[in-house]
């Protein structure tokens, strides 16, 4: 046998340490090596205090601006459209599947939509055919140590929670298959009802649920009705809109912080700081969305990720920054001049977006697509010779995201709440601009929700002016 220089040390390290007899036993373990662990002292505050609040209870709290009712008239709605008559499909179940996330976005609000319940991975699933239960609310896993670290959750089944949310029945996730399976039994047919993903975004859960009942059963088809939710979302109902302008009235006094906190030698994240507390201390829980304030060339990056950098006179900051309240978004644009005035070539610019975004205001009607929208601020931009620098679309909706679902192909609503937001982006001159506001499609002129946020170039220039002044006394 040949082994390296290595290994021969290792075997002869080895038999150094065998035993010198086959009789040779380990020595005996002593009493303490096998002393079985006793049971910890309990302290006497272990026990629950008599005041203890217990588990949180998904759905809406008690003081939410949209009661239980809202939610259930919701969900009959969709379950109404599920039939054959407005389809010409045979009646199906749905599942409207959870994935609530906020990365930077607040994203997957479907089922909050629906239900008031914020609960990261709670679905529902709706079977307007159904003798008793048509409505079944799904919550993730009951995870007994998770819970420590996230926060105590109700075991079912829990009438309190019942209440708290206004369903009859609920399952753990786990249940999902099956009931899907015994939609499928029942009906023959499962409806799609959310919004497609394009490659790489992974697949919506739904599909991959539906897929795999479909797979158990014999004769099961999925009625293709993608978009549905996404249709009920764009338009936005009073209590809605309520929200969405005391989201707007926190924005505004963020924006209204930034005139102060902007000045040559200020800090990009000093301003964001500025505006984001003034959201809280207006009373935002969380903002919108991750701000952005570029400020010189930065201003020109579409979403600059950073804010370390040093302002100087001369230079434009622009702010992408919102606030939100219970949910509900705010997405607000606006671009100052570091010294408190725009320079003749920046105010050209400024102008020039001012004035695509008034022609797409006014192109916001019951009956336009938000692709007519887009094309009216575009020609305002080509007509001035700078369309290979407004490089983004004019539009989206707003709502439960800053992103809201909706059909941009489709006539808007009246309800419906879209930006409308040119911009022209000059990183060779050192500078971008961009204005945007949320506007509100009504019966007759468009209301631009977000109207109390100077965009006026005279305006904020004096009320620049008047915060330096007010600073200096």
């Amino acid at each position: 046998m040949k082994t390296s220089s290595g290994a021969a040390l290792l075997l002869l390290a080895a038999c150094s340490n065998a035993p010198t007899s086959t009789s040779s036993r380990p020595a005996a373990s002593t009493s303490e090596d096998l002393t079985i662990p006793r049971p910890a002292p309990v302290g006497p505050l272990a026990a629950p205090a008599a005041s203890s609040d217990g588990p949180r209870m998904a759905g809406p709290s008690a003081d939410a601006s949209i009661p239980l009712d809202v939610y259930r008239k919701r969900r009959r709605a969709l379950m109404d459209k599920l039939g054959a008559k407005e389809h010409g499909k045979p009646p199906s179940a749905a599942l409207v599947a959870g994935d609530m996330t906020f990365n930077g976005l607040r994203e997957g609000m479907d089922v909050y939509y629906l239900t008031g319940v914020d609960e990261a991975g709670a679905s529902v699933v709706l079977t307007p055919g159904a003798r008793v239960y048509t409505e079944k609310l799904i919550v993730a896993p009951f995870d007994a140590e998770g819970q420590r670290w996230n926060g105590e959750r109700a075991i079912l089944p829990s009438r309190p929670m019942e209440l708290s949310t206004g369903f009859a029945k609920i399952y753990r996730d786990s249940a999902l298959p099956w009931l899907l399976v015994g939609a499928c039994e029942q009906y023959g047919s499962l409806a799609f009802v959310q919004e497609y993903k394009p490659d790489p975004e992974p697949k919506p859960r739904a599909q991959e649920l539906y897929a795999k009942a479909v797979e158990r059963t014999y004769g099961c088809q999925v009625n293709d009705l993608h978009g549905l939710v996404a249709r009920m979302r764009e338009v936005k109902g009073p209590e809605e809109l309520a929200l969405m302008r005391k989201a707007i009235e926190y924005t505004a006094a963020g924006h209204a912080a930034a005139l102060s906190a902007i000045h040559d030698g200020s800090r990009e994240f000093q301003v964001k700081d500025a505006v984001e507390d003034a959201f809280r201390r207006a009373g935002s829980r969380h903002v919108a969305y991750e701000s952005i304030v570029g400020s010189g060339r930065n201003s020109a990056v579409l979403h600059y990720p950073k804010d370390d950098r040093i302002m100087t006179s001369g230079e434009l900051v622009l702010i992408d920054a919102a606030a939100e309240a219970e949910y509900y978004a705010a997405d607000v644009t606006r671009t100052m001049p570091v010294s408190g005035k725009y320079t003749p070539e920046q105010r050209e610019i400024y102008d020039i977006v001012l004035r695509a975004q008034k022609a797409g205001i006014d192109a916001v009607r019951v009956g336009a697509t938000v692709e007519d929208v887009d094309r009216a601020t575009r020609q305002v931009i080509i007509d001035a010779g700078y369309y290979d620098y407004y490089i983004h679309g004019c539009c989206h909706f707003v709502g439960l995201e800053v992103h809201d679902p909706g059909d941009y192909v489709r006539p808007l609503p009246a309800g419906a709440v879209i930006t409308v937001e040119p911009g022209i982006y000059l990183p060779q001159r050192g500078f971008g601009v961009r204005i945007e506001d949320e506007v509100l499609v009504t019966d007759g002129a468009a209301e631009v929700l977000s109207a109390a946020i100077p965009k006026d170039p005279d305006v904020i220039e004096k009320k620049m002016a008047d915060a330096r002044a007010s600073k200096s006394r």
